[in-house]
């Protein structure tokens, strides 16, 4: 599909911005700053989207501080994860999937300012790049064996709980609180399993279009690996883009059930009722910083097939304001309606009342920012984080008025099939 043609691989950054919940306020200023300390790049004509710049994540919570929502989530932190962190890379290796052709690029940074005399030139680190992908091996994960040294994983609610939480949820929407909301539940396991293992594992289990894998602290590795299949924004030369995902059916590989549950996915009113009030949200959120007039539904009701569920899905487009930034565009739009609800904020207000542990990196947002301004971001679902040997994985959907609490439960099962059989 066009929205996944380039791979992105960077090592060795330059510069890291790591932000905590206890730093207080919302993150995006303190990253800008930090971005206008380094000068603006313009990228090649006709090169792949990313040169240079900054890949990390934003947390869920961080979108709580962008609206100023009092929340425990805040106070009671996950005790590892930074609230977002951004890594500046000035090299990188960029394959394109159209072309079946790599790209190297490397910043020349201005002779007087304080980063050139720090790095490499970029002749070496592009003579790296080169060297690193000339030795590189072809590492096979057998994603059809299990694999061993994981535990059972425990859960933060139990089956019973769960069903119990979306009776709460639905009660809001029949009182007038809400039309929607995201409900998630998290896995937690023990593994002796590399996390590069992991990620290697889960893209063959669940290939996906914007997959990440970011990891740092080799010690005790610290990492998020994610098999997103949701754009959140893409951001380039001014023109927005966003695909929100609402409406799930598990696919099973045998044709005949997996028509079925195709057909039910096309023929489902309420799954397209999500799929519709999340259009309406994200069209409004653009609306406040794009061109007036500009905003338009591409495509409203799309179904997608993936390795391991099917999907209905939909595209917004805008061109930014002039007046206007990424940041701008972020804190208009962060975090993605399809993992809140609408009304936004009183959705978070309850899934912050209702889940009883903070989301982290999932359902935050990862990918870059570029040195010339673009940015592309995905929706960090299907996506599980990884400290030393524990694992926390996450999944869930959006309740309704006319949700069934075990159908629901059997939906988020499906979208953590492909992450639970990764760890094994």
């Amino acid at each position: 599909m066009p929205y996944s043609r380039f791979t992105i691989l960077a090592s060795d950054p330059a510069d890291v911005a790591t932000f905590f919940v206890a730093d207080g306020a919302w993150v995006g200023p303190a990253l800008k700053s930090r971005m206008q300390s380094y000068p603006n790049i313009r990228k090649t004509p006709g090169g792949p989207a990313f040169a240079a710049g900054w890949i990390g994540y934003f947390g869920y919570e961080a979108g709580l501080q962008i609206e100023g929502i009092a929340t425990r989530r805040l106070s009671q932190p996950e005790p590892t994860f930074p609230l977002a962190r951004f890594c500046l890379y000035d090299a990188s290796a960029v394959y394109d999937h159209w072309d079946d052709q790599w790209y190297i690029s490397a910043v020349d940074w201005p002779s007087e300012t304080r980063i050139a005399a720090e790095r490499p030139s970029a002749t070496s680190r592009l003579r790296n790049l080169r060297q690193c992908l000339e030795g590189a091996t072809d590492e096979h994960d057998d994603a059809t064996r299990l694999p061993r040294g994981t535990n059972e994983p425990t859960l933060n609610m139990s089956y019973e709980s769960y069903l119990s939480k979306v009776d709460q949820a639905k009660s809001y929407i029949a009182a007038g609180d809400i039309y929607q909301v995201n409900l998630t539940q998290r896995f937690t396991a023990e593994t002796k399993l590399d996390p590069g293992a992991i990620y290697r594992r889960l893209r063959r289990l669940s290939p996906s279009s914007h997959a990440a894998f970011l990891q740092w602290n080799e010690a005790r590795p610290m990492a998020v690996i994610s098999s997103s299949p949701e754009l959140f924004l893409d951001l380039r030369d001014g023109h927005v883009v966003t695909r929100p995902i609402k409406g799930t059916r598990p696919r099973v590989g045998d044709p005949t059930l997996d028509a079925a549950y195709r057909e039910e996915l096309v023929e489902s009113e309420k799954d397209r009722a999500e799929l519709n009030m999340i259009i309406d949200l994200l069209r409004n959120d653009l609306g406040r910083v794009c061109r007036f007039g500009s905003v338009r539904v591409l495509a409203s009701d799309q179904i997608e097939d993936h390795p391991t569920v099917f999907h209905r899905v939909a595209t917004i487009e805008g061109d930014l304001d002039p007046r206007f930034d990424w940041l701008d565009l972020l804190e208009a739009t962060f975090p993605g309606g399809s993992i809140t609800g609408t009304p936004k904020i009183r959705a978070m207000q309850i899934i912050d009342e209702l889940e009883p542990t903070p989301r982290s990196v999932y359902c935050g947002a990862i990918g870059y920012i570029g040195l010339d301004g673009n940015m592309s971001l995905n929706v960090a679902i299907r996506t599980m984080t990884q400290h030393g040997g524990t694992v926390h994985i996450h999944a869930g959907g959006a309740i309704v008025a006319d949700s069934r609490p075990a159908d629901e439960y059997d939906e988020l099962m499906a979208k953590a099939s492909a992450m639970l059989r990764a760890v094994g």
